[in-house]
């Protein structure tokens, strides 16, 4: 038997299912897990592997909302981590994937049904135009807007504190908020597991660029402008590095400080994030060389110093 998992940000997973059990029903071999905002990766990670555990069949085919955002990336560690062939992911479903999943779950040829189901879902995204529509003015291609052919010299457009790395968030909203064409990941331990290296590289949004540097190549490459005519987002895991570069001058203006997770000796300032009092001292330091510092989850929220949640 083939179990599926749904889930996704925000009560993602809790609305498509009502809409599968409106139109086609819930079936005994379906789970759905949601990841709301107070949800650590921790807390994601263990409903997911109960839900595998739950469900107890042969094969699982987990459903993700965005490719790259955190379900998606907790699921294929799942996979990775089981080193196995027992479990799918798939990126991007809409209600049309669902409902044709779990009408065909059942489908003898395993492959031949999940090429059929993400084929099939591809094919009901389109713009509904009339003939005349079409005749008078046919759809143009999009601009690229991540076109920097004008800009001349490296650009740091946006630099944030994630301790996610490039996710759903940082992938489909900060990235195009802030415009940038290459985002740069600080991090010493993601050069050295593939893995994440690998995951990094699969979250990026189509036309952005990335590199994955150690701090002390970073501090260099930025420093030396390597990455000229591209407007660059700089994300570091933590605090620290990102307080490393700048004490290293590297030409930072504003630091946003988005995603903490709570640690031994933290406590929390705002939704998502956890200071130590190193994380403070940090803070600090950065703000003393003339930076701003601000805690924004989401680019809507106010941008007002992180000083006022101290």
């Amino acid at each position: 038997m083939t179990g599926i998992i749904l889930t996704g940000h925000g009560n993602f997973a809790t609305g498509l299912s009502s809409s599968l059990k409106l139109i086609a029903g819930i079936p005994e071999n379906y789970k759905y897990v949601d990841f709301l905002p107070e949800y650590s990766i921790e807390d994601l990670t263990n409903k997911l592997e109960e839900a595998i555990l739950q469900l107890n069949c042969d094969k699982t085919i987990i459903l993700t909302d965005l490719a790259g955002g955190s379900p998606y990336n907790v699921a294929t560690k799942i996979r990775l981590n089981n080193n196995t062939k027992n479990i799918d992911v798939i990126a991007g479903v809409n209600l049309s994937l669902l409902i044709e999943a779990v009408m065909g779950i059942d489908c003898e040829d395993y492959n031949l049904f999940i090429n059929s189901i993400t084929q099939n879902a591809r094919e009901q995204i389109f713009v509904f135009r009339t003939d005349k529509e079409i005749d008078e003015k046919p759809l143009k291609k999009h601009k690229d807007i991540y076109d920097v052919t004008n800009e001349v010299e490296q650009k740091i457009v946006h630099a944030r504190v994630d301790e996610r790395l490039i996710h759903g968030q940082v992938a489909m909203v900060w990235t195009n908020t802030v415009g940038a064409s290459r985002i740069v990941v600080v991090n010493n331990q993601a050069l050295k597991d593939d893995m994440i290296l690998s995951g990094l590289k699969m979250a990026k949004p189509a036309g952005v660029k990335v590199s994955v540097l150690s701090v002390e190549r970073a501090i260099k490459r930025l420093k030396q402008k390597n990455y000229a005519g591209d407007k660059v987002f700089v994300i570091t895991k933590n605090i620290a590095d990102m307080a490393e570069l700048i004490r290293n001058d590297v030409q930072i203006d504003a630091v946003n400080i988005g995603n903490v997770a709570k640690r031994e000796g933290s406590r929390n300032i705002k939704k998502s994030v956890n200071l130590t009092q190193k994380d403070i001292e940090d803070i600090k330091e950065m703000i003393s060389f003339g930076k701003n510092v601000t805690a924004q989850m989401i680019p809507n929220e106010p941008d007002c110093s992180i000083l006022n949640y101290l």
